[in-house]
């Protein structure tokens, strides 16, 4: 009995030993304290260029020379000598309207020029007979003033039958329709075999001149005052580009600027004429313009991201020697394209954070994307171990 209570109580003792021995050895293989990873984040240098000081609008394009194609005598529409859509040039056939009756016209009218001159020819005969027997007593001199009379009626009457042949053939020379100016032509409005007229509502066809072609566009009367410095130093460069952004599309120069300020909106209206070489431009688009006013030398730009907004203003995040992210407050001027302006709060070089998580704090340690991860006291030095990306 007392060896069974004896080998019981080793046991325990053993047991106990054991486990002292698995919690100290547990507590020796504790961190010591806690670990902090260095936040990932993308990073630039904030550099020294120059900026464009540059005026944005939306705004329409629209044909620099539009004319509605109307007919101006009435009749059959005969034929038709365009596409649809095709382009034409200044003096080009469009459309042929039944001639006959206006040949017919002219025809009559110059008619009544010969009968006209035959009535001059027999009137001043009549008076070169009379003028030798007035002088003899054989006429009266009331027959003489009749007959000037008589003959000059007549030449009048020619005058009046010529006026009727250049009035015949100018209806006849508008059988014929062509084109007033060089552009393209829209959607025909009446096909061949119908009667037109000049009272007609809707045009034959509506031509629009695309090179050049024009836009419109208003800027906030604020800005007036830089535009017209810059238009009195030269032309003011524009570059339009699609509504939605992208590649430029044209680039031309504004052309005209209101001389009046919309009471309601504030706003000025503006006009810009582009080449269009290319016709890349279509009247009635809606696109975006960019005029550039100025060129400012050695301002500091950062990536647009780095600027963040914050309950004071605006902020952004410099990277120390020791690769803490530090709170840095800055004045932004204005956006040029995807960087920002900064007029106050850095010098140029420093070390920024263009995209950082939500969670990034101030004093953070942070580190390159893309650079194997690391502990706060490990984290790889700005210089030496990663590399910045350069805006």
């Amino acid at each position: 009995m007392r060896a069974r209570t004896l080998i019981v109580i080793v046991l325990l003792v053993v047991l106990a030993g054991g486990f002292f021995y698995w919690q100290q050895h547990r507590a020796d293989n504790k961190p010591k304290g806690p670990t902090t990873r260095a936040v990932t984040v993308e990073m630039a240098n904030a550099r020294i260029g120059d900026a464009a000081v540059q005026l944005s609008a939306i705004g329409q394009i629209i044909s620099s020379h539009s004319v509605a194609i109307r007919p101006q005598v009435s009749g059959t529409l005969q034929k038709v000598f365009f596409t649809e859509g095709a382009s034409v040039k200044a003096g080009d056939k469009l459309f042929e309207i039944d001639p006959a009756p206006y040949r017919a016209a002219m025809q009559q009218a110059e008619a009544q020029v010969a009968r006209d001159r035959a009535g001059v020819q027999a009137a001043e005969t009549q008076e070169k007979r009379l003028l030798p027997l007035a002088e003899k007593g054989y006429v009266t001199p009331q027959e003489v003033l009749d007959a000037k009379a008589t003959a000059e009626s007549a030449r009048a009457s020619v005058q009046v039958s010529q006026a009727a042949v250049a009035a015949a053939r100018v209806n006849m020379d508008r059988t014929v329709i062509r084109a007033p100016i060089a552009g393209r032509t829209g959607a025909l409005s009446v096909k061949t075999g119908n009667i037109v007229a000049a009272s007609d509502a809707a045009p034959l066809v509506t031509i629009n001149q695309l090179q050049p072609v024009q836009a419109e566009f208003t800027v906030p009367q604020a800005q007036l005052s830089a535009l017209q410095q810059a238009m009195a130093t030269g032309p003011v460069k524009i570059v339009v580009s699609s509504q939605t952004g992208g590649a430029a599309l044209a680039e031309g120069h504004v052309l005209f600027v209101d001389n009046t300020i919309d009471a309601t909106t504030g706003t000025v209206k503006l006009k810009a004429e582009f080449a269009n070489a290319e016709e890349k431009l279509w009247p009635g688009t809606f696109v975006s313009f960019t005029a550039t006013l100025a060129v400012e030398t050695d301002r500091v730009l950062v990536p647009e991201l780095a600027v963040q907004p914050g309950a004071d203003g605006s902020f952004v995040y410099v990277v120390d020697a020791e690769n803490k992210a530090q709170l840095t407050p800055v004045t932004v001027a204005r956006q040029l394209g995807s960087e920002m302006v900064i007029d106050k709060g850095l010098k140029g070089g420093e070390k920024v954070v263009s995209r950082a998580p939500r969670d990034l704090k101030p004093g953070a340690t942070v580190q390159l994307a893309g650079a194997k991860p690391s502990a706060e006291g490990t984290a790889p030095k700005s210089e030496s171990a990663a590399k910045v990306a350069a805006p």
